[in-house]
């Protein structure tokens, strides 16, 4: 037995992620209510549902191996000879470091074996969080087999491999130079999915003209903002799950740069304030109060790669400017009839900005390697630059929109992906079309006099 493992000092990363596993899942929470609000009265059990599926289906592609490929970086740092195969072996579902108790492993093999088993929770639930996001871009118009099987291969593969190349301090980007914190690169990601996904699910009947049972309006504005505010405060318990924290030693961000969990903290409710104050130039600009509503996200995502590198101030000012990001994002896929007013406008934009804002005001930051190494490897021998920023940008753009055109073709070949049923008349009655159940039965007429006659 070792005890070491599980010594209080062990322990303590351990509690934040399990605190970090509560505040993701609150987020999800809040992404199911946002979408729930917005779909229409016929469809809100359909949307629930499909969420649910295609998140979880993500989940549980990402515990078969996901942490596995993830953590090959350490391998490959730390001169493992087949790294991804030594990862394979124990970090897949079935594998001894995730099936035995943290007491039984051996440091010199698995240090700090505790906390690693609850990151593995993390990266399940991080998938599912994407694939809710993802899902959410083609509310009303998908099945959920076609869109289950998309998610499938994006939590099972291609997140685990965006975190291989930048989440960890010793991924070939990031141990370049490449900075991102909580998550940036990974909305760009989605950004890519979701814009590909959109195109080809085809817009919902009756968005850009042409015949629908009734206007895609959303149907219930206070799940909406109750569904914002969740997702906001999942924001404030997630964002310090995002590097290492070292009893005696401090806070290091994922790239093991330097910061502080206070800081990061203010930067982000800095983030927050300020872009509200944006979201109402954006309301004017956009000429809609939706873009004063989602401009904390907006806010959120323009400073998620440099929350921990940035000053309070610096954090402020990023974030201002993101709303209106949002509405050149918005009047785009307006232009190309791209049906989604939420995942691509506030993801992609955004988070290309943030990328490159990080090399603005942190250029030089010092950061890669890990602790006790040397070399190519050592603990902060790279820094941070707008070459290594711009070099991420593309990588992800490009492993996004190549790898979600070659998956989503794929699906829409086989299994399909838009449900027939939305182009048949059945586009607000969804619920009762594919479930046999509806979340808001249709009141009958001797009902609805009633309702009014008790009305005061």
């Amino acid at each position: 037995m070792y005890d070491n493992q599980v010594s209080l000092n062990a322990q303590v990363p351990t509690i934040l992620y399990v605190v970090g596993l509560i505040a993701i899942m609150l987020a999800v929470g809040g992404v199911f209510l946002f979408d729930a609000g917005l779909s229409r009265a016929g469809n809100v059990l359909h949307t629930t549902v499909q969420k649910l599926v295609a998140a979880f289906v993500a989940a549980a592609g990402m515990s078969i191996a996901g942490f596995a490929i993830w953590d090959t970086q350490f391998g490959q740092a730390f001169g493992v000879p087949n790294p991804f195969g030594e990862a394979l072996k124990s970090w897949w579902l079935g594998g001894p470091g995730i099936n035995t108790y943290a007491q039984h492993l051996d440091p010199a093999a698995m240090p700090g074996a505790d906390s690693f088993q609850a990151f593995f929770a993390v990266f399940i639930l991080f998938a599912a969080f994407f694939a809710a996001l993802l899902a959410g871009s083609v509310i009303e118009r998908v099945k959920t087999a076609g869109l289950s099987a998309v998610t499938l291969v994006f939590g099972a593969l291609v997140i685990p491999f965006a975190g291989y190349l930048v989440y960890g301090s010793v991924g070939p980007l990031s141990n370049a130079g490449t900075h991102d914190f909580g998550g940036a690169f990974f909305y760009i990601l989605l950004g890519c999915w979701a814009l590909v996904l959109v195109w080809r699910a085809k817009p919902r009947a009756g968005v850009f003209g042409g015949r629908a049972s009734e206007p895609p309006m959303p149907h219930n504005l206070v799940f909406t903002v109750a569904g914002l505010f969740l997702f906001l405060a999942g924001l404030c318990g997630y964002a310090l799950l995002n590097g290492y924290l070292v009893p005696g030693s401090g806070y290091f961000g994922i790239t093991l740069n330097e910061t502080g969990m206070g800081v990061i903290v203010t930067n982000l409710m800095m983030a927050f304030a300020f872009a509200v104050l944006g979201g109402l130039l954006a309301w004017k600009v956009g000429k809609s109060p939706y873009f004063l509503l989602v401009s904390p996200v907006a806010g959120w995502i323009s400073v998620s790669a440099l929350l921990d590198v940035a000053k309070p101030w610096q954090a402020g000012l990023t974030a201002f400017f993101a709303p209106l990001i949002v509405v050149g994002g918005y009047r785009l896929m307006n232009r190309w009839r791209l049906d989604d007013i939420k995942v691509v406008p506030l993801t992609l934009g955004p988070g290309v900005y943030s990328a490159l804002m990080t090399a603005v005001f942190a250029s030089g930051v010092k950061q890669g390697g890990y602790f006790g190494l040397a070399g190519e490897y050592a603990p902060q021998h790279a820094s941070v630059g707008i070459g290594h920023q711009a070099l991420g940008v593309l990588v992800f753009l490009v492993l996004g929109l190549v790898s979600a055109f070659v998956v989503v073709l794929a699906v829409e070949k086989t299994i399909g992906l838009r449900d027939e049923r939305v182009d048949q008349g059945l586009d607000s009655a969804l619920d009762h079309a594919v479930l046999g159940e509806a979340a808001y039965p249709a009141a009958a007429p001797s009902e609805v006099e009633q309702a009014a006659v008790t009305l005061p």
